[in-house]
């Protein structure tokens, strides 16, 4: 849907995820109103442009509305089972402090959990949360190597193309991030209370699994075109964090933003001795937390 902004009318097409944005004068001009929809805000600053400058950014992409952000994770089937039954997290076999990651990508679920197939990991939820939780958590992560002994860590991976399927897995888009969101202790506790409700998408994970192993690129595309009305609708999403929190997990320009643009081009330079070499740059090579996902 077309989002009003106060420069005009954005469509989502326009508004497309990319790690590259256009850059405004400087990140004052970027201030979104306090009482500005998530709507109103995400539209403003993806609609701000200078065409003198460019910078780049990473970009929380997934589906939302007005009521809040969804997320995905992937459990075994009695903590799946308690968790849609009793529409929260809970159960002898659930551990709300663990350390967990939840990913707004739902390709991204898919790939980690093997379509559901993977053990430990056969049921995929899809979990929605205020836009206001989704802030808070996020303003108590850090994105740097190893997670710094954090409770909330934040890493941005090649995104997966929902859409097609390379071997056994959405295809990998080099050129472009997803963020992977990490919380453990209070913050997992803070995440399992605020969940507004908790669908189970695992058949639709598997229908998803069955198109992408469709050899034939064609009957692929074809496939996948008649799941298209189930899919998720993903766009871009700025969390309403503030400037500072949102600088330090690369969603503003700032230095974390040009450290992680560096190498998000598919490859990144490793110095060997006195000279420089390529290597194929793997799959968690930003400077952020492992991806240490876990069935709870």
């Amino acid at each position: 849907r077309a989002l009003k902004t106060t420069s005009g009318q954005a469509s989502e097409s326009e508004m497309s995820a990319t790690t590259k944005q256009p850059q405004t004068a400087g990140i004052e001009s970027m201030a979104i109103p306090d009482k500005a929809t998530p709507a109103e805000a995400t539209a403003r600053f993806f609609t701000l442009s200078s065409k003198e400058h460019d910078f780049q950014v990473q970009v929380f992409e997934g589906e939302w509305d007005e009521e809040g952000v969804y997320v995905y994770q992937a459990f075994n089937h009695v903590i799946a089972d308690w968790a849609v039954s009793h529409q929260r997290f809970g159960g002898p076999d659930f551990n709300p402090t663990r350390m967990t990651w939840i990913k707004p990508s739902f390709a991204w679920v898919l790939y980690r959990a093997g379509y559901g197939h993977k053990h430990n990991q056969e049921r995929i939820l899809k979990v929605k949360l205020p836009h206001a939780a989704i802030a808070e958590l996020l303003s108590q992560c850090h994105c740097k190597h190893g997670g710094g002994g954090t409770d909330g860590r934040v890493q941005w991976d090649p995104a997966r193309d929902l859409m097609s399927g390379e071997g056994r897995e959405p295809r990998m888009m080099q050129r472009r991030r997803a963020i992977q969101i990490g919380l453990k202790g209070k913050l997992s506790e803070q995440y399992v209370a605020s969940t507004i409700s908790i669908q189970d998408v695992t058949e639709l994970s598997h229908k998803v699994g069955a198109a992408h192993a469709i050899k034939d690129n064609t009957a692929q595309k074809e496939a996948m075109t008649a799941l298209a009305p189930e899919l998720p609708k993903e766009r871009p999403y700025l969390p309403a964090c503030s400037e500072s929190a949102l600088v330090e997990l690369g969603m503003m320009p700032g230095e974390r933003a040009a450290q992680m643009a560096s190498l998000g081009r598919g490859k990144a330079p490793v110095k060997v001795g006195k000279r420089h070499h390529v290597k194929p740059e793997p799959e968690s090579a930003l400077p952020c937390a492992p991806d240490l996902d876990a069935p709870a």
